[in-house]
This record gives structure tokens, C-alpha cells and sequence, in this order.
């Protein structure tokens, strides 16, 4: 499986879903980025990332033909070059087995999210490959009436589609591990009551918060991970 994440729009989670999302559960799966001047992978703990610009399309399929699966992690600065370049290469829009695309509840993004869809199709690419990722719900928000513009347009135009329990929630969470650069196995990997423990035996007042905080992290990430392998196995099917 190879997964391209792009949206016209910044600030939607593309390198989020790439990093937490995808990153974990498709295995043995290379990491290229596409991006010049935002957050990349790296800056989330990802290791090994291989970075090309937008216009490097050729230099890009040339490392993606060997793996049988891949991220490809395109930020919004370079989805034209790169939609550009893919329009240059016989059967490039074929060349990835899924175009993901984040979108988040404000309408700018809503709107660049459908053009990025419709984008895609014309490029040649299946529209069946190409699937909307609701981000940034919250709990409790009907995702059908958040997102209605996008199931409105996939049910008319038939390009893309878009799955309300596929939705990607909320959580602080999210901001603990990019500071500390550590993904959501790091977190998880040892004791939380540990932690807790270490909180109450310390005399420090900094180091007791930090353990006290590391602890509620570690607690409140169980359920942001059930809630991406529940996205992840609806979009991805394994």
C-alpha cells in the first residue's frame, strides 16, 4: 500500500496523519516527504524521512517503485508543483494506491479539501482512491453535519469518499508527543502507574509535575490510539 496525504489547505493534519496514523500501522513502509518550509515528519519523531520538493516527481517514483509500501507526505506548498509534475509522468497518478486527504471543520479548509478532490480526479487519478479524513472532532459532533458540504459533494460528483466514523478526534495528546518528538509506542511503552507512583514519592515540586503530567498523557493516549486504529482499519482495510 502506498498512501500520498495532500490537501491544498495547511494546518488540516497532513503530517499528523501521516506520523501517528499511517506511520505505525503500515508496516515496514518508507516515509518521503514533500516539503520545503512547514512541520515535517522528523520534527514529530519520525526517523529515516526522505525529503524531495514538489517538482522532484520523477526522483520520487524513482525510490517509490522499490517498496511495496509507502507515506508520502505532501505539504501544501508543494501540491501544485507536485500535482504539476505527476500531470508530466505517464501514469503517475496511478502510481500511489491511495490519495489521502485531511480535512478539518473550518469552511477555507472544507473548500481547498473538495478542490484537491476534484483536482485529483481530473489528474487521472480513480475516485474511489481518493479519501476524505475527517480531523479535529470532537467528541460528541455529528460528523455528517460538520462535514456536510464533503458528503454532499462525494455523493453528487461520485469523486472521493468519505467514512463519518472515520473520524479523527481531539486531543491534547497530540501536542505531548510533537514537543517531545516521541510517537504514541514511546509514550505508552512503559508502567503509567509507575509514573504515578513516582509523582507521589517525589519531594521535587518540578519533577513531581512532570511525572504527574506524564502520567495523565499516558492515560489520556490509550483511547487516541483506539481511535486510530479504528480509522486506520476503516480506510485501510487490515
Amino acid at each position: 500500500m502506498k498512501v500520498a496525504v495532500i490537501n491544498y489547505s495547511g494546518s488540516v493534519g497532513k503530517t499528523l496523519v501521516s506520523s501517528y496514523l499511517l506511520a505505525p500501522r503500515l508496516k515496514n513502509a518508507k516515509f518521503f516527504a514533500v516539503e520545503t518550509i512547514n512541520q515535517s515528519a522528523s520534527d514529530l519523531g519520525i526517523e529515516n524521512v526522505t525529503s524531495f520538493k514538489g517538482d522532484e516527481f520523477s526522483r520520487l517514483i524513482e525510490d517509490v517503485v522499490f517498496e511495496d509500501a509507502a507515506i508520502i507526505d505532501i505539504g501544501a506548498s508543494n501540491v501544485e508543483p507536485f500535482l504539476m509534475a505527476m500531470s508530466r509522468f505517464d501514469g503517475g497518478a496511478n502510481e500511489f494506491d491511495m490519495y489521502c486527504i485531511p480535512v478539518t471543520p473550518e469552511d477555507k479548509a472544507i473548500k481547498e479539501s473538495m478542490k484537491t478532490a476534484h483536482t485529483l480526479s481530473k489528474a487521472g487519478v480513480d475516485n474511489k482512491k481518493i479519501i476524505f479524513v475527517p480531523n479535529r472532532v470532537n467528541p460528541g459532533d455529528d460528523v455528517e453535519v460538520i462535514f456536510s458540504p464533503i458528503f454532499d459533494y462525494v455523493k453528487q460528483s461520485k469523486v472521493g469518499v468519505i467514512n463519518k466514523n472515520s473520524a479523527i478526534y481531539n486531543s491534547e495528546v497530540y501536542e505531548y508527543l510533537a514537543h517531545h518528538r516521541i510517537s504514541f509506542e514511546a509514550l505508552t511503552a512503559e508502567d503509567a502507574e509507575e509514573f504515578k507512583s513516582r509523582a507521589k514519592a517525589s519531594t521535587d515540586a518540578e519533577e513531581r509535575r512532570k511525572m504527574a503530567r506524564r502520567y495523565t498523557y499516558m492515560k489520556q493516549a490509550i483511547p487516541v490510539k483506539n481511535n486510530l486504529d479504528k480509522t486506520f482499519s476503516l480506510l485501510i482495510g487490515e
